[in-house]
C-alpha cells in the first residue's frame, strides 16, 4: 500500500511556480537551503506547469562546474557525412530558441564562471545577439532557470548574479509523523518509487493556468504605492519592485479577479517572506483568500496498538484472518506541502563577502610569459606560443581551408590535413593565484601594538592581487597543540577561516621555529614545485623573536635559547628563496629588543616598527 502526492494552489510554493509559469518575468527561480529532492521536485513541477502553458514538452539542461563556452554557446564539429560536408555547427545548451528550456543549477556557488557569465546576460533579456567563429545570430532568450543554493554561502556568488534572479522560495517536504507508516512505506518500493514525484497536475490547476493567461487584470494606483513600501532604499534598476509586481499580478490572473489592490501585494509579499516597511493600507476585503496554514497530520494509533486492542481473550469479537491481498490497495492521495518560511529572501544584501569585486572578470596576468597551464579548461583561444595547444580546435580550423590551400605537388605521398599557423589554438583556462601572501603571526606579541592597522596594506595588496593567502598561527590560543604552529590555505583573503584566524587569542607557548618552518614548506612547495603558478610571493612576520619552543617540540628545562637559535636557523634558510619580498612588522617588545632585528637580519627582511598602542591612542 502507497500513497501519493497531489499539488495544490493552497501551498504557497506551487502557487509561486505557477505563477512563475504564466508570467516570462518571474521565470528566474532561486531556492535557498533545500535538498537536491526538493530542487527536482521543483524542477518537475515547473516542467509540467510550462507544459500546460506553452502546449509542448519542455526541455531540461543542467548548468554545472564544468560547463565551457563551447557547451554553452556552441561549436564547430566535424559533419556526420564527411565527404559532402567536412564540419557543421553545433548549437550551445542556451543558443537554441525552438523549444522553451528549462535551466537547472544544482548549486549556485559551484557554477563556472562561463556559465555565470552567461546567466547575467540572458536572464531577464528580450533578445540576445551571437557572435562567435564566424556565426553571427540573434535571438530571443526561451529559457526558465531553476537554482539552489545556501543561505550561508550567498556570500560568495555575484551580486550581479543574484540579482537576476526575480522569485526567491525555500521548501521543504512535510515528513509523516507516523513511524511505522513510513517504515512501511521504505519497504514498498513502488510506494517509495511513486513518494518520489507527485501526481501529473490536476485538472484545477492546468485550467487556472490556461484561464490565467488569457486574464489581463488592471493595476490600482495603491498597489503600486503599496509595492514601493517594501523598499528601504530605491535602487538604479527596481528589480525587486518589479518582481514583486509580477508576483501580485500573477497571482491576481489566477484567481480572475478584475483589479490587483494593495491587499494583493500583501499577499505575494507574503509568498517569498518579505516584511512590510510600513503599515498596510486599509482596503476592501481581499477577493483572493489568503493561503491556509499547514495542516498538522492527525495522530494515528500504530498498527500495533490496533492489533493489540483485539487480542484473543478480550471481550470483542475477534476480527478476520490478516492476508495479502492480489491487488495493492492505494490510499487516497494527500497534498504536498513544500512551504516554509522564508526569512529574508534577499540574504546577500547583509551577507560577509566571499568574493572579489570583480567575480564575473578574469583577472589580469602579470607574468604571462611564465603562467604555467594548471587552471581547470574554460574555453580555447588563439594560440600565441605552441604550448598547451587544443588539438581537436586546431584540426577543425585547419578542416574548414583546405578546400581553398595550394597542394603540395612536389611530393608523391598524398597530404591528409595541410596545417597553417594561424589554425593553432590553446587552451584557455581558469585563472590561477600568480602571487602569495604569506602571514607568520605570533600572537603572544600582539597585546600591546597596533598591529591590525600595520597590516592593513599587505591585506589590500592581496585582496587587488587577488592572491592567494597562507596563514601561520603562532601561540594561539585555539591551537590543537600549543607545542606546534598551524597553517591556513585560502584562495582569496576574503575567506573567513582567515579573518578568524588573525583574531585568535594569546596561547601559552610560542614555537616559532616550527610556524617559520611550515612558512618555509610552504613557498618552497608554491615557487619550485613542478611548472609552479605562483610566480612571486609576500612574507609578513609579526613577532618580537622570543620562541620558547624548539624545533623538535621537546622543551628541557631549562630552555634557554634553544628555540631562538632554531628560528633564527630556519630563517636564514627563507632569506636563500627566490621570488620572495620579505617584510618583518616589529612590535618593538620591551625586553630583548634585538631579538626581532637579528631575525629581519637572518631573514633579510626589511624593518617596519609597529606603534604602541599608548602612541596611537595620544594622536
Amino acid at each position: 500500500m502507497a500513497e501519493s502526492f497531489r499539488l495544490s494552489l493552497d501551498d504557497s510554493f506551487t502557487r509561486s511556480l505557477a505563477c512563475a509559469a504564466i508570467t516570462l518575468g518571474l521565470r528566474s527561480i532561486l531556492l535557498f537551503d533545500s535538498s537536491l529532492e526538493v530542487l527536482q521536485l521543483a524542477a518537475q513541477i515547473t516542467a509540467d506547469m510550462l507544459e500546460v502553458v506553452v502546449g509542448y514538452p519542455v526541455k531540461t539542461v543542467y548548468l554545472n562546474s564544468f560547463e565551457s563556452e563551447e557547451n554553452l554557446w556552441g561549436s564547430w564539429q566535424l559533419g556526420t557525412q564527411s565527404e559532402k560536408q567536412a564540419l557543421e555547427w553545433k548549437p550551445g545548451l542556451l543558443t537554441n530558441d525552438s523549444q522553451l528550456c528549462l535551466a537547472i543549477i544544482p548549486d549556485l556557488t559551484k557554477l563556472s564562471l562561463a556559465a555565470a557569465r552567461a546567466c547575467v546576460v540572458l536572464m531577464g533579456a528580450d533578445v540576445a545577439h551571437l557572435e562567435r567563429h564566424g556565426q553571427q545570430s540573434q535571438f530571443q532568450p526561451n529559457i526558465c532557470w531553476l537554482a539552489g543554493c545556501a543561505v550561508s554561502e550567498v556570500g560568495m556568488v555575484s551580486p550581479h548574479l543574484l540579482d537576476r534572479f526575480a522569485l526567491r522560495l525555500k521548501g521543504q517536504i512535510r515528513k509523516t509523523t507516523d513511524r511505522a507508516k513510513e517504515i512501511l512505506e521504505l519497504i514498498d518500493d513502488e510506494g517509495l518509487e511513486k513518494a518520489k514525484k507527485p501526481e501529473p497536475l490536476p485538472i484545477e490547476i492546468s485550467d487556472k493556468l490556461q484561464k490565467g493567461l488569457q486574464h489581463h487584470p488592471q493595476i490600482s494606483p495603491k498597489a503600486i504605492a503599496r509595492i514601493l513600501n517594501y523598499t528601504s532604499q530605491p535602487e538604479i534598476y527596481p528589480r525587486r519592485e518589479i518582481a514583486l509586481a509580477r508576483l501580485s499580478l500573477a497571482n491576481v490572473r489566477l484567481e480572475g479577479a478584475d483589479e490587483m489592490g494593495a491587499n494583493h501585494v500583501d499577499i505575494a509579499a507574503q509568498m517569498i517572506g518579505l516584511e512590510p516597511i510600513s503599515e498596510p493600507i486599509k482596503e476592501t476585503p481581499n477577493p483572493i483568500p489568503e493561503l491556509p496554514p499547514e495542516p498538522t497530520p492527525k495522530e494515528e494509533k500504530p498498527p500495533s496498538e490496533k492489533q493489540n486492542s483485539q487480542l484473543p481473550g478480550t471481550t470483542e469479537k475477534t476480527s478476520e484472518l490478516v492476508y495479502q491481498p492480489d491487488k495493492p490497495k492505494l490510499l487516497p492521495s494527500i497534498p504536498l506541502k513544500l512551504t516554509s518560511k522564508l526569512e529574508n529572501p534577499y540574504p546577500e544584501d547583509t551577507a560577509t563577502v566571499e568574493r572579489e569585486v570583480d567575480s564575473l572578470r578574469l583577472p589580469t596576468r602579470r607574468f604571462r610569459s611564465k603562467a604555467a597551464p594548471r587552471g581547470s579548461i574554460i574555453g580555447v583561444e588563439k594560440a600565441k606560443t605552441l604550448q598547451d595547444i587544443a588539438l581537436v580546435p586546431t584540426l577543425l580550423e585547419a578542416a574548414k581551408y583546405q578546400p581553398i590551400r595550394p597542394k603540395n605537388e612536389t611530393t608523391s605521398e598524398k597530404l591528409l590535413l595541410s596545417l597553417s599557423p594561424t589554425d593553432f589554438y590553446s587552451y584557455r583556462r581558469s585563472p590561477v593565484a600568480e602571487q602569495m601572501l604569506m602571514l607568520v603571526i605570533d600572537h603572544t606579541c600582539l597585546q600591546d601594538c597596533d598591529w591590525q592597522e600595520q597590516l592593513l596594506p599587505y591585506l589590500s595588496w592581496a585582496y587587488v592581487e587577488r592572491a592567494s593567502v597562507c596563514l601561520i598561527q603562532v601561540g594561539a590560543a585555539n591551537a590543537s597543540n600549543l607545542l606546534q604552529a598551524e597553517r591556513i590555505m585560502a584562495h582569496n583573503i576574503l575567506v573567513p577561516r582567515i579573518n578568524a584566524g588573525l583574531e585568535a587569542g594569546r596561547g601559552k607557548a610560542t614555537p616559532l621555529a616550527h610556524g617559520l618552518q611550515l612558512g618555509l614548506q610552504t613557498l618552497r612547495h608554491a615557487l619550485q614545485h613542478g611548472r609552479s603558478a605562483v610566480q612571486q610571493a609576500v612574507l609578513v612576520v609579526i613577532s618580537d623573536g622570543r620562541g620558547n619552543v624548539p624545533l623538535d617540540g621537546f622543551i628541557k628545562k631549562p630552555v634557554g635559547r634553544k628555540g631562538v637559535e632554531d628560528a633564527l636557523l630556519v630563517a636564514e634558510s627563507i632569506g636563500k628563496l627566490d621570488r620572495v619580498k620579505r617584510v618583518l612588522l616589529n612590535p618593538q617588545p620591551k625586553q630583548y629588543r634585538d631579538l626581532p632585528l637579528e631575525l629581519a637580519e637572518k631573514m633579510g627582511a626589511s624593518v617596519s616598527n609597529i606603534p604602541p598602542l599608548g602612541i596611537v591612542e595620544e594622536e
